[in-house]
């Protein structure tokens, strides 16, 4: 699985459909977890929802194939980009409620805000995502780490994944533009069990 990871981008709407479809078309996520609730968001959602006309997308689809202009084909084009992007999207949940996630072997934690979490929390989690943070932050303790891309107008993002190439699970920032910044691979849970002969 692929978990994208975007802080809040408060009223920037733009931003929000650019991390979106970078994380979505060329990093080909699972999902994307938007770590706030706010006017980007609610805008962004308002954007991608079908149309009030009654006809599911896939029948616009049909029909527009069928008989539709060029610009009529590409207003289905964004209607599904929209659709697709809405599909993968989920919201951090409200504090003090959390979200976990398992990657692998991995627990994630997920939260909006850091002061929600509990001792157990960090003891029985491997990463915990927090949206909270003022920047991009990464601090490893032992085998846990705590991971914040930062608000969405530091241009940075967040991908966790366990279908790295080096294997295992990793986690990854990366700004806007698609450049990863840097790479650091999550510790899994299991103890190491050595046979003596």
């Amino acid at each position: 699985m692929r978990l994208g990871l975007i802080g809040p981008a408060n009223t920037d709407t733009a931003a929000l459909e650019r991390a979106a479809k970078l994380l979505i078309v060329e990093y080909q996520v699972d999902q994307v977890i938007y770590l706030g609730e706010d006017d980007a968001l609610r805008e962004f959602v308002m954007a991608h929802e079908s149309e009030g006309n009654g006809h599911p997308i896939e029948r616009q689809v049909a029909r527009v194939a069928a008989t539709g202009s060029p610009s009529d084909i590409e207003d289905v084009l964004v209607q599904l980009r929209g659709a697709r992007y809405l599909e993968k999207l989920r919201v951090a949940p409200r504090p003090p409620t959390r979200a976990m996630e398992m990657l692998d072997d991995r627990i994630v934690l997920i939260v909006r805000n850091k002061t929600t979490l509990g001792e157990d929390d960090v003891v029985n989690s491997n990463v915990v995502i927090f949206g909270d943070a003022r920047e991009l932050m990464f601090k490893r303790f032992g085998p846990r780490c705590f991971f914040s891309p930062g608000p969405l107008t530091g241009g940075r993002l967040g991908l966790l994944d366990d279908r790295s190439e080096a294997g295992g699970v990793e986690l990854r920032a990366i700004d806007i533009g698609g450049e990863i910044l840097w790479t650091e691979p999550i510790q899994g849970r299991g103890a190491k069990v050595m046979v003596a002969p």
